[in-house]
């Protein structure tokens, strides 16, 4: 899908704010994937975190009582050619088939956020019916336990849902979305200040230039402090694109750019993840020759 006419100048322009993408980016299909959904890829130190479906020993996904799938997160240690090996389901002491993925850490590994479903019921506004809506849980990562001191954040509320949680570099806020009361979108992308991984402000919308009329998600800051985001936005190059925005500008016109091929594709591309470096990195993806689920991708050169 191409940009229409009005749109060029605008795109161009905005590539002038501080963001290029290099010509020589590569793009591999990991060996991993399979037909189950494999996505939000998170480097933390020598370990590589995703989310995978919870599954009968049979490997066939588990669905709970709304036929939604269940999801957990799984780590592997770091390869040189980003393939993931040895993967195992995380080490938690709150048990039970719950909902977990789409994670962010802290820097030193020792908090994660992640999105899960609420404990207690609330109302879904689009279909009018009684159900667990979503939500974000921090844990902390406790030698010899695993995964433990689980809390939901005091700013989710039974009847909204808030997902795709996302650490700036510093630790010191945490990007999210949400479809709360003045929501623009489906949903739109959010933030609130966190104080030691256990108080938190007020939450506070990205505002109409970054939020659009359609559906924002799966956040992440780079260390350069760009934020990365997904959207079905008017203008694309397929169903879901990702997106750039450069949080150091100070220029009011700037507009969130999509990413070029082969980053995105005509296919959904989502929950991009680029390490410290800016140049290699993870994005899972619905696109042509893929495994059928979402798929996971690495790439370099960016």
């Amino acid at each position: 899908m191409k940009l229409k006419t009005k749109f060029t100048g605008l795109l161009i322009l905005a590539l002038g704010y501080g963001f290029s993408q290099s010509e020589d980016v590569e793009v591999k299909k990991l060996k991993i994937n399979n037909e189950l959904d494999h996505f939000a890829a998170r480097v933390v130190g020598d370990k590589l975190f995703f989310s995978y479906n919870l599954t009968t020993k049979r490997g066939r996904a588990i669905k709970d009582k709304y036929d939604g799938f269940i999801y957990t997160m799984y780590e592997a240690p770091l390869s040189n050619d980003g393939e993931i090996n040895d993967a195992q389901a995380i080490t938690k002491t709150e048990l039970g088939r719950f909902n977990m993925s789409a994670a962010t850490f802290s820097k030193d590994g020792k908090y994660m956020y992640f999105t899960t479903n609420q404990l207690g019921k609330g109302t879904n506004k689009i279909k009018g019916i009684e159900t667990y809506n979503l939500q974000i849980r921090r844990a902390e990562y406790v030698e010899g336990k695993g995964w433990t001191n689980f809390e939901t954040l005091p700013f989710c509320k039974p009847n909204y849902n808030y997902a795709h949680p996302a650490l700036s570099p510093d630790g010191n806020t945490l990007y999210f979305i949400a479809d709360v009361r003045g929501t623009k979108g489906k949903s739109d992308l959010y933030k609130v200040s966190v104080t030691n991984h256990n108080s938190y402000g007020e939450i506070t919308s990205l505002g109409e230039t970054i939020n659009s009329s359609r559906t924002e998600i799966f956040p992440f800051v780079s260390a350069d402090n760009k934020l990365y985001f997904s959207s079905n936005r008017r203008g694309g190059k397929g169903g879901i694109d990702i997106y750039v925005y450069d949080l150091n500008s100070s220029n009011s016109e700037q507009v969130p750019v999509s990413l070029e091929k082969p980053i995105n594709s005509r296919g959904d591309d989502f929950s991009f993840f680029l390490n410290d470096d800016l140049t290699t990195g993870y994005l899972s993806s619905r696109r042509l020759k893929g495994e059928g689920g979402d798929d996971l991708y690495y790439f370099e050169k960016f």
